[in-house]
């Protein structure tokens, strides 16, 4: 008698695909697999296995579902048993619900076998829990993709204070982010895109909600992506939240400044510091997570494509820490709570990083430099 398996394969990582789904791949006759599904796992099908690519992937051309439920119904109905594989799970943003109707309606044993869902595992890799006691008492998966009728409520989900989790939102992502703040929610929101999440290829960012879209445009972050907002962000090891640069931008800045600075006197002052370097060699901008709100910063990071990110003071103050040469000053720790701000958020936005000699101070503005590659 045939049979059929609504598969779960994970996030990405062949690795963790559950032992489950793996005995299920092995005596599956067909296997009907979607575009977000690591190729290792076909390795799991058995040797004389038909697999058949149904391309279901966001922001590409997908097969229909109506072709994908009848292809099932085609082989199950020969005899032959289906393991329909989807990445994730197949019941989160997987229309594993809509399949699972389909072949109950004919009558057709069906065994749901769930996989890690994205909207958990990206955050993790970065050590983000979508719910931690404190900041967060639960977490809201949501669709970004839809638009018009389909459009989630941003004002209710805002309202809630509970993490958000966005599926196939990058396309969407400055409307989304627009919406959000319209609706109250605190433009220095902690938020990260991470795209590709447990693949050797992943690419991460962190930025507050006000300069998110600003940083997934800098850094080229793409589909398929998972986008975390709320405090829980705030977690996130500062090793493993860099952006991903490409090579030729080898530069980090940290920048600390005064209330009231103008996007001309920022541009002065980093082109100042900067020297003979030009501002085509950086990457990202840190600075304290709080004036990574100010509209003058996130003009001129706009303006100039450059990656902007805030780091809470407990991050400032472990770089510090990390770091016992690096020069304190009362009169800053007076004024924002850290006892420095440009040199630990240089070092911080891009870890491994080596600061560059000396900084730049004037104006109410200081800038250090630090670099990817070795100093001489």
């Amino acid at each position: 008698m045939s049979r059929a398996w609504l598969i779960g394969a994970g996030p990405g990582d062949a690795e963790l695909i559950t032992v489950k789904a793996m005995r299920a791949l092995a005596v599956a006759d067909v296997v009907l697999v979607d575009d977000l599904v690591n190729p290792d796992v076909l390795h799991m099908a058995g040797p004389h296995a038909q697999v058949v690519h149904v391309g279901k992937r966001g922001g590409h051309a997908s097969t229909p579902q109506r072709e994908i439920i009848a292809l099932m119904l085609t082989h199950l109905r020969a005899g032959r048993s289906v393991a329909r594989l989807k990445g994730g799970d197949p019941f989160v943003f997987g229309r594993g619900g809509e399949e699972l109707l389909a072949l109950q309606a004919a009558n057709i044993p069906v065994e749901i076998i769930n996989g890690i869902t994205a909207g958990i595992a990206a955050p993790t890799t970065l050590g983000i829990p979508v719910t931690h006691r404190g900041l967060a008492q639960g977490a809201i998966f949501v669709t970004g993709h839809g638009a018009g009728e389909d459009e989630p409520d941003w004002k209710a989900l805002a309202a809630t204070r509970l993490t958000l989790v966005v599926y196939m939102g990058i396309r969407r992502l400055e409307d989304i982010a627009r919406q959000l703040l319209q609706a109250g929610m605190p433009p220095h929101t902690p938020c990260a895109a991470i795209e590709s999440a447990t693949l050797p290829s992943q690419r991460q960012v962190l930025a507050t909600l006000r300069t998110l879209h600003a940083a997934v445009r800098a850094t080229g972050i793409g589909s398929p992506s998972i986008i975390v907002i709320g405090d829980v962000v705030s977690l996130a090891r500062p090793d493993d939240t860099a952006p991903i640069h490409a090579a030729e931008r080898p530069l980090s800045l940290g920048i600390g400044f005064r209330q009231g600075v103008s996007v001309e006197r920022i541009d002065a002052a980093v082109r100042a510091a900067l020297g003979t370097h030009s501002l085509d060699d950086v990457a990202v901008i840190g600075t304290l997570d709080r004036k990574a709100e100010d509209a003058a910063l996130t003009a001129f990071c706009e303006r100039h494509g450059i990656a902007l990110t805030g780091f809470t003071p407990a991050q400032i103050e472990a770089c510090l820490d990390e770091h016992p040469l690096l020069p304190r000053s009362a009169t800053v720790h007076e004024h924002t709570g850290v006892q420095a701000i440009c040199e630990p958020c240089a070092l911080l936005a891009a870890p491994g990083s080596t600061l560059l000699a000396g900084k730049y101070a004037g104006d109410g503005i200081t800038v250090a430099i630090a670099t990817r590659a070795p100093t001489e």
